[in-house]
């Protein structure tokens, strides 16, 4: 009885912090929609997100003791071995924050700054179809019949959504489709990169490495900017710690008690929030026809989710 009481609250407090996640993730675009108004330019905002937040999470690495380092009781050979070895996975995994997070984060924020948060989290959402898509070109991964209905679903949810013409910027959507496809490529690559590494240290290690990134663009291109108002310092800092940090940081806890595909069903009510965020903030148009292909679009991501959860489910079930 105990023993369900405690499985029963760790399931609980697990659907709880994938909750947080998902809600801190949905204000991403709310804060850099502010922070453009404000006078942020999208590489500035973008260099002091990952600055304050790859600072933050180095501090919470250190203290979890959970840095990569060698093991100072290795001698000779070994610790040579061990020494590359670590090399090898901080340069695999900063290659993907500069080659892949980077790109699709910038793509995202200048998404934002063209069409309203909540548009762009709906277009983020493809992302499912065109990893199984990716997946497909790429490994021979031929989709299943119940993959294939979530690629349906969230097509003819896209086609409900955007296909009016005059409705939304077409260099917009356009953007939008490539963060998706760019945020599917990250995960795609990110697969095996990160596979046996610790995720708060790799965090870390991506965040630094865009922190990098567009430090040296908006310092370059002369669109750095010091925050000169107390509103803009507590708006980087939201978008650092409370749209960037919590929501990493609470997506892991979730995962390591709820699991993965759990975590990421939940994960999908992170659009509506962006758009009910965005209504009440930005005046963003809520018709019937964008709600029901929203609702289409995150059916398509839970049909997927579902189908993997089950059929991890049953591998784990036998023998």
């Amino acid at each position: 009885m105990n023993h369900h009481m405690q499985r029963s609250g760790t399931a609980q407090f697990g659907f709880i912090m994938a909750l947080i996640s998902a809600i801190s993730f949905s204000m991403l675009g709310i804060f850099a929609k502010m922070l453009y108004a404000v006078g942020f330019s999208v590489t500035s905002a973008l260099a002091w997100r990952f600055v304050i937040a790859a600072t933050f999470l180095w501090i919470v690495v250190c203290i979890r003791g959970r840095v990569q380092k060698p093991c100072a009781q290795l001698g000779g050979a070994g610790r040579t071995a061990h020494d590359s070895t670590a090399r090898a996975r901080f340069f695999r995994v900063f290659l993907l924050g500069l080659l892949g997070f980077s790109p699709q984060a910038g793509l995202f924020f200048l998404t934002v700054k063209i069409l309203d948060p909540g548009i762009t989290s709906l277009l983020l959402y493809l992302y499912p179809s065109f990893v199984f898509l990716i997946s497909f070109l790429l490994k021979r991964q031929k989709p299943g019949r119940v993959q294939s209905f979530a690629l349906l679903l969230s097509l003819a949810g896209s086609v409900l959504t955007f296909w009016q013409a005059g409705s939304y910027p077409v260099v917009g959507m356009a953007l939008g489709i490539v963060v998706a496809i760019s945020y599917a490529l990250y995960l795609v690559a990110g697969e095996n990169i990160l596979r046996h590494v610790d995720s708060l240290w790799a965090t870390a290690v991506i965040m630094t490495a865009a922190a990098l990134v567009y430090l040296c663009i908006s310092i370059g291109g002369g669109t750095f900017i010091v925050p000169a108002s107390l509103r803009q310092v507590i708006l980087l800092f939201c978008i650092a710690l409370l749209a960037t940090v919590l929501p990493i940081v609470t997506l892991f806890v979730a995962m390591q008690r709820i699991g993965a595909r759990d975590t990421s069903i939940i994960s999908t009510v992170e659009p509506v929030c962006t758009n009910i965020f965005s209504t009440m903030l930005f005046g963003e148009l809520m018709t019937g026809r964008r709600i029901l292909g929203g609702s289409l679009i995150l059916a398509g991501v839970i049909v997927l989710n579902l189908k993997s959860y089950a059929s991890q489910r049953k591998v784990a079930a036998e023998p």
